[in-house]
């Protein structure tokens, strides 16, 4: 009697076992296959100057009184705002020169509105050395609270001293021909950096454009709506630290890097990266486009030259659609690639498409429920979709030139889809195994069909670790 109660004991808790097993694996898949949300960011792009009244500028350039102040011809001095007021800059015709210190710096005030006039060229300079009263002004333009820049006229920055375009706040540009030539970072927000239009052509030093506020959750953020940029940096093209969200644009982004550079990236966040339009043509010495956390792609037409990965996410990378030209070391790479529509065309020299184990958040896997993927593989040791995990494939049509098409660690499910490699359409996913053989199922002649069941191989039959 003992013996029997233990054997159902023993029944009792291996059933227990696989349940848990069966709903932890459930959790992973449905969580890495939920749709990664929006950034809910709130923002405010204007800064209400209506009611300021015309003011003349004192001639030792200290504004400490709200209201709108035009500049126009030379000043070789700081132009200086302290005051509890909203202060409007017109700049008509101006050339700022500091001999020491920025061009323009705001000390104090509720909020700053630098106002380009129509059909003017400004031009603020800093000095190269600083022997300045606040240690942390370190730029052209530098401001401690919110700073506004609007208008149709255009604004030349000359950034000697490190950065160009600085607010220790919020940063906002509603439109303007700014062209912007910096030793370190050309335009910087802490809390934040919102573009809504105007045509950038930025060189610089460091970082193009960057948030900095890792310490609060709404805020380190960079959002653009639209615009013309022309980047060129040593460092990364766009960061934040917290979300980058993008909803329009054209954009030429070139990082060189150098020996010291710890990362020049195209663009880069620390949460998440969401791209919901724009033209993206970029080519960096490091990764195009990387995220710690997770990457959505919904439209855009995005071209990417890489020395490193095209795509990069520790969590998930998900397309929804859009235009994806890539050439590079590697394609896409994340814990988990989720691809369900798009046009995505991949040269690779290492993998086409990479899943391995950067985040505990997902299961390791790579699933593939729509759009018209093209990849054509270099000669070596290459794959074109690589999994240290899952291989899942429900949709689609996946082309594919290369002497190694799958290799995957875990198990791969074919569901439906068009799968064609090198000129042959198949219903199967075969294993690569060390030295170029075939493990699993070898390829078959047709298209489609075939249960789950039957289409599955389930067995790690020679598939390597690929840990990146």
């Amino acid at each position: 009697m003992k013996n029997k109660k233990t054997i159902i004991l023993i029944i009792v808790v291996a059933v227990l076992a696989v349940a848990v097993g069966v709903v932890f694996y459930l959790n992973s898949k449905s969580k890495s296959s939920s749709e990664i949300s929006g950034s809910n960011i709130n923002y405010n792009t204007s800064a209400d100057t209506s009611n300021l009244s015309a003011k003349e500028v004192t001639s030792d350039y200290k504004i400490t009184a709200g209201g709108e102040y035009t500049l126009t011809g030379e000043i070789n001095t700081t132009v200086y705002i302290d005051t509890e007021d909203t202060v409007k800059l017109v700049l008509d015709g101006v050339n700022i020169t500091s001999t020491n210190g920025p061009a323009i710096y705001v000390a104090n005030a509720e909020n700053v509105v630098i106002y380009l006039k129509e059909g003017t060229t400004n031009t603020v300079t800093d000095s190269s050395t600083y022997s300045f009263s606040d240690a942390e002004a370190n730029g052209a333009i530098y401001s401690t609270d919110d700073l506004f820049i609007e208008g149709e006229g255009a604004l030349i920055v000359n950034a000697n001293y490190e950065d160009g375009i600085v607010s220790k706040d919020d940063l906002v540009i509603n439109n303007g021909n700014i062209t912007i030539t910096s030793k370190d970072d050309a335009i910087r927000g802490k809390d934040s950096v919102v573009i809504t239009g105007g045509d950038f052509t930025i060189n610089a030093g460091g970082d193009a454009i960057k948030s900095t506020d890792s310490n609060e959750e709404d805020k380190g953020y960079v959002v653009i709506e639209g615009g013309e940029f022309n980047i060129t940096s040593v460092n990364d093209g766009i960061e934040a630290v917290t979300t980058l969200l993008i909803k329009g644009g054209d954009f030429t982004i070139k990082t060189t890097g150098n020996a010291i550079t710890s990362t020049a990236k195209g663009l880069k966040a620390d949460t998440l990266i969401q791209i919901d339009g724009g033209t993206f043509d970029i080519n960096t010495t490091d990764d195009g486009i990387h995220s710690n956390g997770n990457i959505q792609i919904n439209k855009g037409t995005i071209t990417i030259n890489s020395k490193d990965d095209a795509l990069h996410a520790d969590g998930m990378l998900e397309i929804n659609g859009g235009t994806l030209n890539i050439t590079a070391a590697e394609g896409l790479e994340a814990t988990y690639v989720k691809i369900n529509d798009g046009n995505i065309n991949i040269s690779a020299s290492d993998d086409g498409i990479n899943a391995g184990n950067k985040s505990n958040l997902y299961e390791v896997a790579i699933e593939i429920n729509g759009g018209n993927i093209t990849i054509k593989m270099g000669q070596g040791d290459t794959d074109a979709i690589d999994s240290n995990g899952n291989i899942y494939v429900n949709g689609g049509t996946i082309n594919i030139t290369g002497q190694s098409p799958f290799d995957y660690d875990g198990e791969a499910k074919y569901t439906g889809g068009t799968i064609i490699v090198n000129g042959q359409t198949t219903n199967q996913i075969t294993n690569q195994m060390m030295g170029g053989m075939q493990g699993g199922m070898m390829p078959g002649n047709m298209r489609g069909g075939g249960s789950e069941s039957q289409n599955a191989n389930t067995q790690n039959q020679g598939g390597r670790q690929r840990m990146r």
